[in-house]
């Protein structure tokens, strides 16, 4: 064991890959642990429902972030000048900062509509707030990608712990001080995600080695990353109506409180998701990026081996033990969260595979094959959980259904992903 310690440290001071995969990992690790320590405190001192209302109001935001800053958040990685990716990082922030506020007004006369049509009136208040939510989370994701380009990957997994650990324990805190309900979940949440934000924010203001100004205008920026918001951003769009689509139709097919069970059991079983995926995706988007033709199909093929050998192990004890795991884990009162959990597992250990090389498609100018792949998805996802109320199905076996037919799905995509980067190298 301490031999093979020892050869695990040599790796990751050789491999600069290892190197910045071991750093993203920690910071997840700790995130997750962070989650996984609080959970049971927040499970104990919120309803099922409560935190249905909740899931709910984090699935709208999810749909609009996905799409906030017009998917340009994912050029900032591209440009060959530091100075022109930080005027893009800037003009993404502007462009983020508009959708916010076109989201508060239109909130502010629809909340009550939208939420009724979600099956949820108790919805409508918090709405209000999904302006301010989408501009927070939307700010951490286009900051890390700047972080990612410039190799600063300690901010990134420093400021992953940041935000788990203000959310859970705001969270905690509004409910010991009586203030409680969906109120302590929505505010805890949105004044985590706002610290984290302002902290990358205030750590992205200096300007990295060899940063020169910008060669480009906004205006030429933004033409040539066309591709991202035209093709990219409805891939993008696809993707958030599909995974908040199941959450939003299963509150509306089943109850708030089933919200609330699917919910958790997603939420615990992102562990293990991100704890793999996290790290590896953000590494291996900024190699796919900067990877030659030729050798993008070698780097596909150990992109999935990585992701699969890593994910075997969690994933094999997770759908043995999580039945009775996370009611104990949770509460008594979250019996159905551990069935769905076990249920997820074929869907998620795919989803490991597939996470990282999602990228690939962009980084090679395949966009169009992603998003046939992304409509096809959203439509067996959405339609296997109709088809299970349908079909007068429990929650948890129209969990099962939509698990198998999603990992389906995925493995479809490896193919596609290594179709599409042979075919990229072949262009040498």
């Amino acid at each position: 064991m301490v031999e093979m310690l020892r050869r695990i440290r040599d790796l990751i001071r050789k491999s600069p890959t290892a190197k910045h995969v071991s750093t993203l990992l920690s910071g997840t690790v700790i995130a997750q642990l962070l989650a996984l320590v609080t959970a049971p405190l927040i499970s104990r001192l919120y309803s099922p429902t409560e935190i249905g209302v909740y899931t709910l109001f984090t699935s709208v935001v999810a749909t609009v972030v996905a799409v906030a800053g017009l998917r340009y958040d994912l050029g900032i990685v591209l440009p060959k000048s530091h100075g022109n990716a930080r005027l893009l990082r800037n003009t993404v922030t502007v462009i983020i900062f508009v959708v916010s506020i076109c989201v508060t007004l239109f909130m502010i006369p629809f909340a009550g509509a939208l939420a009724k049509w979600l099956g949820n009136p108790e919805l409508a208040p918090w709405l209000i707030y999904s302006g301010l939510a989408v501009f927070t989370l939307s700010q951490v994701n286009s900051f890390n990608y700047w972080f990612t380009r410039t190799l600063q990957y300690r901010v990134i997994s420093i400021n992953r712990v940041q935000m788990s650990g203000s959310i859970a324990i705001s969270q905690i805190v509004f409910s010991l001080c009586h203030l409680g309900g969906v109120a302590g979940l929505v505010i805890g949440h949105i004044l985590g995600q706002s610290l984290a934000a302002g902290t990358l924010m205030w750590k992205g203001r200096k300007q990295v080695e060899g940063e020169t100004a910008p060669s480009l205008t906004r205006i030429q920026l933004l033409k040539r990353y066309k591709k991202m918001p035209l093709i990219n951003g409805p891939n993008a769009l696809v993707d958030a109506i599909r995974l908040n689509g199941i959450m939003m139709m299963i509150g509306a097919l089943f109850s708030t409180d089933a919200v609330g069970q699917f919910g958790q059991a997603w939420r615990l079983m992102q562990a293990p998701v991100s704890l793999i995926t996290g790290a590896i995706s953000q590494v291996f988007y900024q190699k796919f990026a900067s990877t030659e033709k030729g050798n993008m199909t070698a780097l596909v093929k150990t992109s999935v081996k990585l992701s699969l050998i890593a994910g075997f192990l969690p994933f094999a004890v997770i759908a043995i033990i999580a039945p009775w795991l996370f009611p104990w884990f949770l509460g008594s009162q979250w019996n159905d969260s551990g069935l769905i959990g076990q249920a997820l597992v074929p869907w998620l250990y795919l989803n490991v595979a597939t996470s990282p090389i999602s990228t690939v498609f962009l980084t090679i100018d395949r966009q169009q094959v992603l998003f046939g792949f992304a409509v096809s998805y959203m439509a067996v996802g959405l339609g296997a959980v109709y088809i299970g109320t349908l079909l007068g199905w429990s929650l948890v076996a129209t969990t099962w259904l939509l698990s198998i037919c999603m990992a389906i799905c995925l493995a479809l995509m490896i193919v596609l992903a290594f179709w599409s980067a042979k075919k990229y190298d072949a262009e040498v």
